[in-house]
């Protein structure tokens, strides 16, 4: 059996007989799902899809209106449109300071409020004096 060289420069195909012989010789597989490969997806497309529909952006809501009450205050003399007759407000009273008891329960949270921060005060100290006895300055 020789082997037949083709040019490939030639733009002609040239048929091979024995080539074809062989060919039809061949036996087809029995199983052809077992040869072909499933197809892999289709990579999605990029964008909206065809269906979806173009949606107006909704207006924006106007600011709510605010409206202000009258003032409660009684208008001042000057304001007012007799000129005889004066009206002077008593001025508003005093309101006592209310001597509260203090809450035990406060008390006792203030306390150990101060003591637990003093506590981390001292931590962070002798954290300190630790880490400055490691490297003591002695080029002052």
């Amino acid at each position: 059996m020789a082997i037949e060289e083709i040019p490939i420069d030639s733009g002609e195909v040239q048929e091979n007989e024995e080539a074809q012989e062989i060919i039809e010789a061949s036996p087809e597989p029995e199983a052809p799902e077992a040869q072909e490969e499933p197809e892999p997806p289709a990579p999605k497309r990029r964008g909206r899809p065809p269906g979806a529909k173009n949606k107006a952006k909704p207006k924006p809501r106007p600011p709510p209106v605010i409206t202000r009450t009258r003032s409660r205050r009684p208008p001042t003399p000057e304001d007012s449109s007799e000129g005889g007759e004066e009206y002077e407000e008593p001025p508003p009273p005093h309101r006592r300071a209310q001597q509260v008891e203090e809450d035990p329960m406060r008390t006792v949270a203030a306390e150990m409020l101060h003591m637990m921060q003093q506590q981390n005060r001292n931590r962070q100290q002798a954290r300190m004096n630790k880490y400055a006895s490691w490297f003591p300055q002695s080029y002052a």
